[in-house]
């Protein structure tokens, strides 16, 4: 346990040079030919960036609607599961 506390200060601490000495390394990577790591190919994105005001409620409407069918998509596995694990 007192290694897993010594984890998140490491990242921090590793961010922050990695900031320091190549802050836009990000957008080099980003800018790559590496397809596997874009989730949606074809749509821009903004990793990494920070956003330029509150947000909307439509984009909160549409993180809460997708984040409800998530819920809901683990709930019924969960219950599948547990369905498969009695008829064993």
């Amino acid at each position: 346990m007192s290694i897993q506390a010594q984890v998140p200060p490491a990242l921090a601490a590793l961010h922050n040079f990695l900031m320091d000495h190549d802050p836009h390394d990000i957008e080099e990577y980003l800018a790559g030919d590496d397809t596997d790591f874009d989730p949606i190919p074809g749509q821009r994105h903004d990793f990494g960036g920070l956003a330029d005001g509150a947000v909307t409620r439509i984009e909160k409407a549409r993180a809460t609607v997708l984040r409800d069918h998530i819920a809901e998509r683990m709930w019924e596995d969960y219950q599948t599961i547990l369905m498969a694990r009695e008829n064993l």
